[in-house]
C-alpha cells in the first residue's frame, strides 16, 4: 500500500441525509481542494488555519455543484497524521459522488476500505487495539460495546498491556546484561526482583484473561436461544422482551416451525435472541426440521433460556429438556404466573429445578420479566454487571495474544525458579513480549493487518 499519494472517499453514508462529508487525505489534499473549491472570504484554502472551517462553493466547468464547509487539518494534527481536508456538502448521494468525481479529476486516488485508519496506524498514531475500537464503535449493538469501544478508543487496554511490557522489558534488560557481560558476576543476582516483576505481570495478564469472554459478549452480543415443548410461551417472551409482536402466538402448539432472531439490549448489552420451535417428538416433517434446527441452535447459544409453565406439572418432555440442560448456561423462565396453580404443582416444580436457577414470570403481564432480564445479564456477565472503569480485552485476536504472552511468562517463572539458565530466561521473555507486541499491533502479520482493515468501510 502507498503512503505518499493522496487519497479520498466519501465518510458518510451512501444515501440521502443532511449532511454528507468528503475526506482527503495525503500531501496533495489542499492542492487539489483548492481546485474545487470557492472560498466565499478572501482568505484561500491553502492559507487557511488549521481546524477551523471556511464557507464557500464547489464548482466544475458547467457550473456551480453545492455550497459546502470546508476544514483543513494540517499534519501532523490530524487523524492521519497528513494534510487532512474534509469538504461537509449537503446529503445528497449525487452531490457527493459528484465532488468525490472532480478531486479525481486532479489526481487524487480512490481510497481503499479503511485506509485512512491505516495510515494512521501506520504512521504511528493509532495502536491496533485502537484501530478494532473505531470498527467496534462504529458497529456498535449496545450502550455496553458502545461504552468499551470508546474506553478502547481512548487508549486504556494499550495503557494496561503498555505497563505489562515495561515491566518485562526491565526484566529482559537485565537478563541480558547478566549473558552479554558475565565477567561482572558468576551468579544471577536480580533473580528475586525479576521474579517479582514477572508475577505482577503475570497477575494483570489473569485480570484481563479473566474478563475476555465478558468483553468479548459486551462487543458482539449474547448468542440466546429460547427453548421449551411447545405452546409454553417461547414466542410470547420473546415479544416481551423486543416490546414488539414479532413472533405469532396461538393456542395451538408447533406454531413456530422455524427459528425468528431478532437483538435486543438489557442493561446495556445486547443479545441476539433467537425463538425456536417446540421440543417434542413429531412425525410432522417440517415440524421435525424446525425441531433439528433448534437443538443446533441449542448447542450452540453461549445462554440458554428453557421456558416452562409453571402451571402444569413437569411432564416427560419438561424433565428430558431439564436433563439435557446445562446448568451453567440455562435459566428457566417458569412462564405464566399470572395464572393460578397449587401448591402441589409449584412443588412438584421446586424438586426438579434445584440444580438451575429459575424465575417465576409471566410473558402476558410482565410481572417479573425485569427480575428476568436482570438475572440474563448477570448470567452472561459471570454473575457481574460489567463495570466502566473495567479494562476490557474484548476479541479472539486479543484473547489468544494475551494467552500466549501468559504461558510464556508462566514458562519464563518456572525458568527462573529452577535457574534453567539466563539465555532460556530471555528466550521466554521475548516470546511474551511478541505475544503482547501482537495485541497492539507491533508484531501482527502483514496478512492479519489487512484483514482487520478490510471489514471497515470505504472512508473510514
Amino acid at each position: 500500500m502507498r503512503l505518499d499519494d493522496t487519497i479520498a472517499a466519501i465518510a458518510t453514508a451512501q444515501q440521502p441525509s443532511g449532511l454528507g462529508v468528503i475526506r482527503i487525505s495525503g500531501p496533495q489534499a489542499l492542492a487539489a481542494a483548492e481546485l474545487i473549491f470557492r472560498s466565499s472570504g478572501a482568505v484561500a484554502l491553502s492559507e487557511a488555519p488549521s481546524h477551523q472551517f471556511r464557507h464557500g462553493w464547489i464548482a466544475d466547468a458547467e457550473g456551480w455543484v453545492d455550497e459546502v464547509l470546508a476544514v483543513v487539518m494540517r499534519e501532523p494534527r490530524s487523524f492521519t497524521t497528513e494534510d487532512v481536508v474534509e469538504l461537509h456538502c449537503h446529503g445528497s448521494v449525487l452531490v457527493q459522488q459528484t465532488i468525490l468525481g472532480l478531486l479525481i479529476e486532479q489526481g487524487v486516488r480512490l481510497a481503499e476500505p479503511g485506509e485512512f485508519t491505516r495510515r494512521a496506524f501506520l504512521k504511528g498514531r493509532l495502536d491496533l487495539t485502537r484501530v478494532e475500537a473505531i470498527s467496534d464503535l462504529i458497529h456498535a449493538r449496545s450502550k455496553g460495546g458502545m461504552r468499551v469501544a470508546a474506553q478502547q478508543l481512548r487508549g486504556q487496554l494499550f495503557e494496561a498491556i503498555s505497563a505489562v511490557q515495561e515491566q518485562l522489558i526491565q526484566v529482559a534488560s537485565l537478563v541480558e546484561a547478566s549473558i552479554e557481560f558475565p565477567e561482572e558476576g558468576e551468579t544471577f543476582t536480580h533473580r528475586e526482583d525479576c521474579l517479582r516483576r514477572i508475577e505482577d505481570a503475570s497477575c494483570e495478564l489473569e485480570r484481563l484473561l479473566a474478563h475476555a469472554d465478558q468483553g468479548r459478549r459486551l462487543r458482539e452480543g449474547v448468542a440466546t436461544a429460547l427453548i421449551g415443548r411447545p405452546n409454553v410461551g417461547k414466542s410470547s417472551l420473546l415479544n416481551a422482551l423486543l416490546r414488539e409482536s414479532r413472533a405469532i402466538v396461538t393456542a395451538v402448539p408447533g406454531t413456530t416451525r422455524d427459528l425468528i432472531e431478532e437483538t435486543v439490549q438489557l442493561h446495556g448489552l445486547a443479545f441476539r435472541l433467537t425463538d425456536t420451535a417446540g421440543l417434542r417428538e413429531s412425525s410432522d416433517e417440517v415440524e421435525s426440521e424446525g425441531i433439528r434446527r433448534t437443538r443446533n441452535t441449542w448447542s450452540a447459544a453461549e445462554l440458554v433460556v428453557l421456558v416452562v409453565d409453571q402451571n402444569q406439572p413437569p411432564d416427560a418432555e419438561d424433565q428430558r429438556l431439564l436433563a439435557e440442560a446445562d446448568p451453567a448456561r440455562t435459566l428457566v423462565a417458569q412462564n405464566k404466573a399470572d395464572l393460578p396453580s397449587g401448591n402441589e404443582v409449584q412443588d412438584a416444580w421446586q424438586t426438579v429445578l434445584q440444580d438451575f436457577e429459575a424465575v417465576r414470570m409471566s410473558a402476558t403481564t410482565g410481572e417479573g420479566l425485569e427480575l428476568l432480564k436482570a438475572r440474563m445479564v448477570r448470567r452472561a456477565m459471570g454473575g457481574e454487571l460489567p463495570r466502566a472503569e473495567e479494562v476490557w480485552i474484548t476479541n479472539l485476536r486479543q484473547q489468544q495474544a494475551a494467552q500466549q504472552a501468559l504461558d510464556a511468562l508462566r514458562q519464563a517463572q518456572t525458568t527462573l525458579e529452577q535457574d534453567a539458565g539466563e539465555e532460556y530466561l530471555a528466550l521466554d521473555l521475548r516470546h511474551a513480549l511478541n505475544a503482547l507486541g501482537a495485541v497492539v499491533g507491533e508484531t501482527t502479520a502483514d496478512d492479519l493487518l489487512a484483514r482487520i482493515f478490510s471489514e471497515f468501510c470505504i472512508g473510514k
